[in-house]
C-alpha cells in the first residue's frame, strides 16, 4: 500500500486481509495549493508518488491523469446533487475543494484460501466525502444493510460506478447522508482489480457536526472541527500515523 490511507476499520481483525494497492495523487495539482502549504498534514497528503516510469509501462502516468480528471469532475456533480438533496445551492460544497486532498488507489485482490482466516479486506468505512468505485466483473464488494444486520452483494453492473459516502460527509450532514459499512470477500478462484477515487474537502476547511444542513451555521473557527485535525483523529486512532507531523513553517 501507498502511504495515504483511506479506510477506518471497524473489524476485530480475526481475518487477515489479502490484498494490495498502489496509491496514486489524485489531485496533483493540489500539491502546491494553499491549504497543504499552511497544514500539518500537507506534506503527508502532498508527497511525491513514484509511478512506473513511462519506458516501463508506455501511457500509465497519462491515463492515470486523465482518469483522476474525470473523478474529480464526476465527484463534483454527485455533490452538487448532494447539495441540492441538503436544501443547499448546488455549488455549496465548491468553495471546499479548491485544494483537495483526493487518493486514486489500483487495488488487486487474490482468492482467498480460507474463509475462516482470510478477507479482501474487512469491515469498514471511508473516512472522506465519497468514493468512486470501478470494480471488475468478477465482484466480491458486501455492502452492510444495516437495519436486517445482512451484507448484501454489490453486484457489478457494466459500464457503472459505485459510490459510497465516508464519515467526513456524514459530520457534515449530521447523518442525513450516512457513512456505508462495507467490505470486500472475493469468493470467486479469480483475480479481482478494482479502482476506488476517494475525495476529500480542503485540510483548512471548518466541518462542524451538521455544518452543511444548519440553516445559519456558526462562523466561529474551532480548531477540533478542521479537515487535517479529523483525519488525523481517524488515521491516528487507526495507528496509521503514530506521531503528530510538526506544524508548517509559514513565511
Amino acid at each position: 500500500e501507498g502511504l495515504l490511507l483511506s479506510s477506518s476499520d471497524m473489524s476485530n481483525r480475526k481475518r487477515q486481509d489479502n490484498k494490495e494497492g498502489f496509491d496514486l495523487n489524485g489531485v496533483p495539482w493540489a500539491r502546491e495549493s494553499e491549504p497543504y502549504k499552511q497544514s500539518f498534514l500537507g506534506p503527508l497528503f502532498g508527497s511525491v508518488e513514484r509511478p512506473p516510469p513511462e519506458e516501463l509501462v508506455p501511457g500509465f502516468q497519462q491515463t492515470m491523469r486523465e482518469y483522476q480528471e474525470h473523478m474529480f469532475r464526476l465527484a463534483k456533480r454527485l455533490l452538487s446533487f448532494m447539495a441540492r438533496a441538503l436544501g443547499q445551492t448546488e455549488d455549496y460544497f465548491e468553495e471546499f475543494l479548491t485544494g483537495p486532498v483526493a487518493t486514486h488507489r489500483l487495488l488487486h485482490y487474490w482468492p482467498l484460501k480460507d474463509f475462516e482466516k482470510q478477507i479482501g479486506i474487512g469491515e469498514h468505512t471511508d473516512y472522506g466525502l465519497l468514493t468512486i468505485l470501478l470494480q471488475d466483473a468478477v465482484g466480491g464488494l458486501q455492502v452492510l444493510n444495516a437495519v436486517r444486520g445482512e451484507w448484501i452483494h454489490a453486484m457489478p453492473v457494466e459500464g457503472a460506478f459505485m459510490v459510497n459516502l465516508g464519515d467526513m460527509l456524514a459530520r457534515w450532514t449530521n447523518h442525513e447522508f450516512k457513512s456505508t459499512i462495507h467490505r470486500v470477500v472475493n469468493t470467486s478462484n479469480r483475480d479481482r482489480y478494482s479502482v476506488p477515487y476517494f475525495l476529500e474537502p480542503n485540510l483548512d476547511v471548518q466541518i462542524p457536526i451538521g455544518g452543511a444542513v444548519a440553516v445559519s451555521p456558526k462562523k466561529e473557527s474551532d480548531p477540533s472541527n478542521r479537515v487535517d485535525e479529523i483525519l488525523y483523529g481517524f488515521y491516528n486512532g487507526a495507528g496509521m500515523v503514530k506521531q503528530r507531523p510538526p506544524a508548517p513553517v509559514l513565511s
